[in-house]
């Protein structure tokens, strides 16, 4: 067990190279490349770490009409690979996260009234914020026509067309909550969305996200560079992998204080993500997936059609009984397990922080 304590988590070495863009965290005009990977075939970059505060990004960055072309082709490509039953599920585990966030929000008596959440998904982890707190106004933000009309019909939330990179004047001061489950490892200018972010919670208000653990994350990418010196394929436009210590000190500048943050699901750390150098974890090697034949089978693609009602249609979902909703969801979603980020050790970050008012940007 000490040998294996004593890896974890292993150092990513890269060569030193010359730059094409600054560290989007500290602005470091150094770096070192981890590996090459494909965007489909719609880019190829390189994955480059930040000796001063560990940060690794895509660089060159990835500009909006790549970053909207690759998003709408893994849209399409999950929904092929997934199933409708499998996304049907996947709706109600959304909803049950959702009222276990809540009721961790209670517990901290906080009660938001105007809720923002960026790359919704399938708008089900707010419908079960909804649940908790039945007075809270929702309002989403994403790129995705698709993903938009979706939340618009199901759940009538108040929809946003655009990217969080992007700031939008009248959404300042609007919210008491900002959430970005499993977003901001895709935006392109890290600090210029907590700045938005920042400017569009109200005095006081929160941010919550989900982001995967940086170093566990770019592993496979490592791995596959370091034993077969090939670019590797990058579909889901993972363009940050985040320092545990690096993304909390960046939340401190850009005008947060830390409520809530650390690491949790650690299934991938024992099956030796982040620190065994083994073939079997490497990503695979770039094929240059064509991103606009998968775009082109969106027209054939049904919607989901199964009513919210019917989704939700569960034993344990009780509006007179809602202790019970909160009872079952907690033992399926709750992570007994939780340590800092700034080990960089566990598949996941979560972050709950309050914005200070006093930013540095």
């Amino acid at each position: 067990m000490k040998k294996i304590l004593g890896k974890i988590p292993a150092v990513i070495e890269g060569k030193p190279v010359r730059r094409e863009e600054n560290c989007r965290i500290c602005d470091e005009t150094s770096g070192e490349q981890i590996a090459v990977v494909d965007y489909w075939n719609i880019k190829t970059s390189r994955l480059v770490k930040c000796p001063v505060c560990n940060h690794i990004q895509l660089d060159p960055m990835l500009n909006e009409t790549e970053t909207a072309k690759g998003c709408f082709a893994y849209y399409i490509e999950e929904f092929l690979r997934t199933g409708k039953e499998e996304q049907l599920k996947n709706h109600v585990r959304n909803f049950r996260r959702g009222v276990v966030f809540g009721y961790s929000l209670k517990r901290k008596n906080i009660s938001p009234r105007y809720g923002l959440e960026l790359g919704p998904g399938s708008g089900y982890f707010s419908a079960g914020l909804m649940f908790v707190f039945p007075g809270i106004e929702i309002s989403i933000m994403d790129v995705n026509m698709d993903v938009i009309d979706f939340n618009r019909e199901h759940h009538n939330y108040e929809v946003i067309q655009g990217i969080p990179d992007n700031f939008i004047a009248d959404l300042a001061g609007k919210f008491d909550l900002v959430i970005a489950r499993d977003i901001i490892e895709h935006v392109t200018d890290i600090s210029k969305v907590l700045t938005n972010i920042n400017l569009y919670l109200k005095p006081g208000g929160y941010f919550h996200f989900i982001t995967p653990n940086g170093h566990e994350d770019v592993w496979k990418h490592y791995l596959t560079s370091i034993f077969t010196g090939s670019a590797s394929e990058l579909l889901i436009n993972h363009v940050n992998y985040y320092d545990g210590t690096g993304l909390k000190n960046l939340l401190i500048r850009k005008g947060f204080d830390t409520v809530e943050y650390y690491t949790y699901n650690f299934k991938y750390t024992l099956r030796g993500s982040g620190w065994e150098k083994n073939q079997k974890l490497m990503s695979p090697v770039s094929k240059r997936t064509d991103a606009g034949m998968l775009i082109n089978k969106a027209a054939g693609i049904p919607a989901t059609g199964t009513a919210k009602e019917n989704i939700l249609h569960k034993w344990y979902i009780q509006k007179k009984a809602k202790w019970i909703t909160y009872l079952y969801s907690l033992y399926q979603h709750f992570s007994l397990i939780r340590i800092s980020p700034e080990f960089n050790v566990g598949h996941e970050i979560r972050g709950l922080y309050k914005k200070s008012g006093h930013a540095n940007n």
